[in-house]
């Protein structure tokens, strides 16, 4: 996530500072709600969503520190395949869990100190000449992004390769080995906090308050929607807030190291949509379902469902490489920004004006 977001998304965050740490209303305060019972709604969001994933999440670390350390201790192109695709999943499993950056994600810089884009090459070759530890570096020179320059190279694998047997492949291999450490527990410590506290916090946070458990649900896909949007898409095609020149910019993807940045967009998009339909269980629409919420005589449950089915298949018809596509396939990635301006448009007009959520943030480009 780009710093200036970071600052946006903890400006949000110090209006609910208090959120899930207030003791509940055990009924509901808000009357638009009636009798419904938000129990098992954040119940199944809280626990088989946004805990699963970071038990996914948590579980693909672990298997990338044993992949990683199996390369460093044995630089070889098998073991660095293997690294790499550990990584990978790691940084798929990451695009389901950064959406939602409240709660144990934004105490102490977790998200921050995770995921950071873009990552600083010169303070990375600093970092590993000086023999850092990843603990007491910048978030821009580890997490997933420090580990996707540390594993990947524009020249192809052997150029990798090169740098873990040759000169400097010691002090290169021990910072690896220490941002992989530190990530993995910031991880950990996260999965540890949901497990001891949060979710049964998350789950009595009931009403649509700032501290509510959706308002913070709400808030958070529709600030990380915006960020899709203008961040992962707009400024590769020269259509975001920090390039709007109608260029192609492919030196701005997300991922443009390790060719992941279309799994991860798509990962997001898909964790949101879960965190909105409740996957199996219940979700925001069922809430929505509950006040009759309408748009155009449509239920609006629905529209914001199929919106996210939209957008989801607009990604899936972009072709890999992303950093080509931002060129070659503008039309379809335009495609892929008008979706997600319509739902960004239902997340903060219908969705919060008909569950009485107060948006706490400004998007960065106003509309």
């Amino acid at each position: 996530m780009y710093l200036n977001k970071k600052i946006i998304a903890a400006a949000m965050l110090a209006l609910v500072a208090s959120a899930c740490s207030k003791s509940a209303d055990s009924g509901n305060s808000s009357s638009l709600f009636g009798g419904y019972d938000q129990t098992a709604m954040l119940n199944n969001i809280g626990n088989n969503i946004l805990l699963a994933g970071i038990n996914n999440l948590s579980s693909s670390a672990a298997a990338a520190t044993t992949a990683i350390n199996a390369f460093t201790a044995n630089p070889t192109a098998n073991t660095l395949t293997a690294a790499q695709t550990a990584w990978a999943a790691l940084a798929q499993n990451w695009g389901s869990s950064a959406p939602f950056s409240f709660g144990p994600l934004n105490d102490n810089l977790i998200a921050a100190n995770v995921d950071t884009w873009p990552a600083n090459p010169a303070k990375i070759e600093a970092a590993v000449n000086s023999n850092a530890n990843a603990a007491s570096i910048g978030a821009d020179t580890k997490g997933l992004k420090g580990l996707e320059y540390l594993l990947f190279d524009q020249n192809g694998n052997a150029a990798v390769l090169a740098k873990y047997t040759g000169i400097g492949a010691v002090n290169r291999s021990a910072f690896l080995n220490s941002v992989t450490q530190e990530l993995t527990s910031q991880l950990t410590s996260l999965q540890s906090k949901w497990n001891s506290g949060y979710l049964n916090a998350f789950e009595n946070a009931k009403g649509n308050d700032v501290s509510s458990s959706t308002s913070q649900v709400v808030n958070a896909i529709s600030l990380y929607l915006d960020e899709v949007k203008n961040m992962k898409i707009g400024n590769p095609i020269g259509m975001g807030v920090k390039v709007n020149d109608n260029q192609p910019h492919p030196d701005l993807i997300e991922y443009k190291l390790a060719e992941q940045s279309l799994p991860v967009m798509k990962a997001n998009v898909q964790a949101m949509k879960a965190a909105f339909d409740g996957g199996t269980g219940q979700g925001l629409d069922d809430l929505l379902n509950y006040t009759k919420a309408q748009k155009n005589g449509t239920n609006l449950s629905t529209l914001v469902d199929n919106q996210f089915d939209d957008v989801i298949s607009k990604i899936n018809l972009v072709n890999a490489p992303y950093a080509t596509a931002v060129g070659t396939q503008k039309q379809q990635l335009q495609n892929v920004f008008s979706s997600l301006k319509t739902l960004i448009a239902y997340f903060k007009v219908d969705v919060a004006n008909n569950l009485g959520v107060t948006i706490t943030f400004s998007d960065t480009d106003g509309d």
